[in-house]
């Protein structure tokens, strides 16, 4: 077995029978890029040169290109809290019957340069594949004769004895090694056992805070799941399999704060300069290159990713374009009204309806289908879902947010909404305000792949 595989199941989970949804795409519903999912993964490892792994990962928006929105929202969000304005309405939920459109719209300009951007959302199997990369880098440094497995693919007692003497977390119960004992077959049965228990997995036994990058702890906080969702009590079951389970590997990564991302971006840096011999800068991008990939269309194309032609965030065929909380259509809040008559008829209330004053009392009920077409909306879909726009991006629009370098003060400006937001605030001149310390499950990241000269 290849050996980085052995730690990438060390630092995640077990297999557990977990099947992540997947639609058909002819009938409407997301897509799948099973070729750029499998070529996902360190480029050091698997891409034979710096072209083949810019074809299968980037997406472009041309020096030239029209560049132009039309207008957005601007709002915050705070730890633990659901969206709210930063402007005229600032602490009310975003809904459409309070929605002031509080960023003017750009006048449209060229874009003066091209801009190299990937075509989805860091996932987590990319994610890890860095953690894994710094972590065995560390246990080098800390004996670089160690050998990390044997003959027959096992992690050796040496590796076992140094990971436990550095990484296992204080208070956890040293297991007994026997001579022969592989950590394959020793940790295995912790978590088999933790399982049972229900207990913490995993990686909640190693000291994760320990695998740093030039000083940055990048393992992201799971329990961001736990404190962003009132609904799951403190008990999301993603804090516990969103990470690290196989399942998941497709999935945009999220609970990182900014300096986390950047670290991503840095140590991706040295991997592509390594493979092309010249030097390749990744970076989050600025707001305004976010912006063009967001914003750029071809001239022949009749692009569903735009608000102010479709409202609704739905294709011909009535199936959500992208994953986020989504509007009733007239025919729903039709629908809603006669179910709501009827309701009234039923329980003896005889009174007219007044859709004005339900609305206002109610404007979740009354105005969002949280399932959506396709039941989504309540968590992240997998990062090549739904279609790609015209610069061959794929979940620019809502899934989750994702960070960029722009800042006002110590608030860092995500952009594109995320799967818990609404279809008004997916405009590309939208932007929300985090604190660039903060980690949420709202947020992932898209870098910007640059060749310096």
């Amino acid at each position: 077995m290849n050996f980085r595989l052995l730690v990438f199941q060390m630092l995640g989970f077990m297999s557990i029978p977990l099947v992540a949804q997947k639609y058909d795409p002819v009938d409407g519903g997301f897509e799948t890029r099973e070729r750029k999912i499998q070529a996902q993964t360190n480029p050091r490892l698997q891409r034979k040169n710096l072209e083949e792994w810019m074809e299968v990962n980037l997406g472009y928006a041309p020096t030239g290109g029209l560049i132009q929105h039309n207008g957005g929202y601007a709002y915050t969000w705070l730890q633990g809290y659901t969206v709210v304005w930063k402007g005229p309405n600032e602490g009310q939920r975003i809904i459409k019957s309070n929605v002031p459109k509080d960023i003017e719209p750009l006048k449209p300009y060229t874009a003066p340069k091209c801009v190299c951007i990937f075509n989805h959302e860091v996932s987590n199997k990319e994610y890890l594949d860095f953690v894994t990369d710094v972590f065995l880098e560390k246990m080098r440094v800390l004996n670089p004769k160690l050998t990390f497995i044997d003959k027959k693919g096992n992690f050796t007692d040496s590796f076992l004895q140094s990971l436990v003497k550095h990484f296992l977390k204080p208070g956890v119960a040293v297991p007994k090694i026997k001579t022969g004992s592989s950590l394959g077959r020793v940790l295995i049965q912790d978590v088999k056992d933790s399982i049972t228990q229900k207990e913490n997995l995993l990686h909640e036994l190693l000291d994760l805070t320990k695998i740093t990058f030039d000083g940055t702890r990048i393992f992201p906080d799971v329990t961001g799941w736990n404190s962003n969702f009132s609904w799951s009590g403190g008990h999301d079951p993603m804090a516990l399999y969103y990470l690290c389970h196989p399942s998941y590997g497709d999935y945009p990564i999220c609970n990182l704060r900014q300096s986390q991302a950047m670290a991503y971006c840095q140590w991706l840096s040295a991997q592509l300069s390594a493979l092309s011999g010249e030097e390749i800068v990744v970076s989050l991008p600025t707001e305004t290159e976010w912006i063009q990939a967001a914003s750029y269309e071809r001239e022949d194309s009749k692009s569903y990713y735009k608000p102010s032609v479709n409202p609704y965030w739905r294709n011909a065929k009535g199936v959500d374009i992208a994953n986020q909380v989504v509007y009733k259509t007239p025919e729903q809040l039709k629908k809603y009204q006669d179910w709501l008559m009827r309701k009234n008829k039923l329980e003896g209330d005889s009174t007219a309806v007044d859709w004005d004053s339900i609305s206002r009392a109610d404007p979740a009920a009354y105005y969002l289908d949280y399932l959506g077409a396709a039941g989504l909306g309540s968590y992240p879909t997998p990062v090549f879902s739904y279609w790609p726009n015209d610069a061959g991006c794929y979940n620019i629009f809502g899934n989750v947010a994702e960070m960029t370098s722009t800042m006002e003060g110590e608030m860092m400006v995500v952009k594109g909404g995320s799967f818990r937001d609404v279809g008004d605030v997916l405009f590309p001149g939208s932007r929300a305000l985090v604190y660039s310390g903060e980690s949420m499950p709202l947020v992932g990241f898209r870098p910007v792949v640059k060749l310096r000269y």
